[in-house]
């Protein structure tokens, strides 16, 4: 599988546990997330998160050299 699908499972994992009564803390714990990432996996659409992560697949990376 490629990593997209990858983070696909894992969004409707993180609402399936959820639904199944799990506290965004212990999802975060089960799934070695950060707890703001669940939160904000929680709060967006399946459509948005699609989109998210298309944008993100394209976005420029800049290597800083900090002084």
């Amino acid at each position: 599988m490629n990593e997209f699908t990858n983070k696909l499972i894992m969004y409707h994992q993180i609402h399936k546990m959820k639904r199944d009564g799990w506290s965004i803390s212990k999802i975060a714990d089960f799934l070695v997330l950060n707890w703001r990432t669940v939160k904000k996996y929680l709060q967006i659409t399946e459509d948005d998160f699609i989109e998210h992560q298309a944008s993100q697949k394209h976005r420029q990376k800049v290597l800083f050299f900090g002084i």
